[in-house]
């Protein structure tokens, strides 16, 4: 049994924290005011003075995670480019690497407040650019869903980390090595073992990111009404 926590040694912050440990360790599901006041060193009790209930704490674990890992790379004053880049790699990140956080940032009614500011900055950045206004938006949610797609696909699709052994192992039970046939999915599972995820997600934002670009350069931006911008 942990330890008690002296008063006054818990916060907001640490009991967000906490809640995210045991669903890094044991799953979403596993996240409960008992189980997080156990993992605090405090009584269940104890936890209502910072969240009114389970649907509260959900709510503050999602600003935890945003804060301090999806935007905390994020520079004011950049360019749109990098500001919505900055977002995307955060959100990449973060599902990458804590796969168990997905149903906590699913959880919510409407944009995290820690990161309203950003997205604010990305969109005003993209209009002074010379973006209608909904394609700004159009060109922000095509960023982000970039990137929590990839983060989805290595580990859902191509079965990324401790499942590319097995993605491997189903690809070579394939006719694949056959003379004359698949070749270029023979080079794959030659190559899938140890394949850097990572760069993958690097080819694909700038690709995107230079193609929103140019989509904006022809004059092919849409204002609000949804009629093409006068050049």
């Amino acid at each position: 049994m942990r330890k008690r926590s002296a008063r006054g040694t818990i916060s907001r912050e640490s009991v967000a924290d906490a809640a995210l440990a045991i669903a890094d360790r044991a799953g979403f599901d596993a996240v409960t005011m008992r189980a997080t006041a156990a993992e605090v060193g405090a009584t269940p009790m104890a936890l209502y003075a910072y969240f009114s209930g389970k649907n509260a704490l959900y709510a503050g674990m999602r600003e935890r995670v945003f804060l301090v890992h999806v935007f905390a790379a994020c520079v004011p004053g950049g360019t749109w480019q990098s500001t919505i880049e900055g977002i995307a790699r955060g959100l990449y990140e973060v599902m990458r690497k804590h796969p168990n956080w997905a149903p906590v940032m699913a959880h919510h009614r409407g944009p995290a407040s820690s990161g309203l500011s950003y997205i604010e900055e990305s969109l005003g950045l993209m209009v002074k650019d010379g973006f209608g206004f909904d394609d700004a938006i159009n060109a922000y949610l095509c960023v982000v869903s970039f990137a929590v797609g990839s983060a989805l696909s290595e580990h859902v699709v191509m079965g990324a980390d401790d499942g590319s052994a097995k993605f491997l192992s189903h690809l070579k039970e394939l006719p694949v090595h056959a003379e004359g046939r698949y070749g270029n999915l023979a080079s794959l599972a030659a190559r899938l073992d140890g394949f850097p995820w990572d760069g993958a997600f690097d080819f694909g934002i700038r690709s995107l990111l230079k193609g929103i670009e140019a989509h904006v350069q022809l004059g092919e931006s849409q204002s609000k009404d949804g009629r093409p911008r006068a050049s």
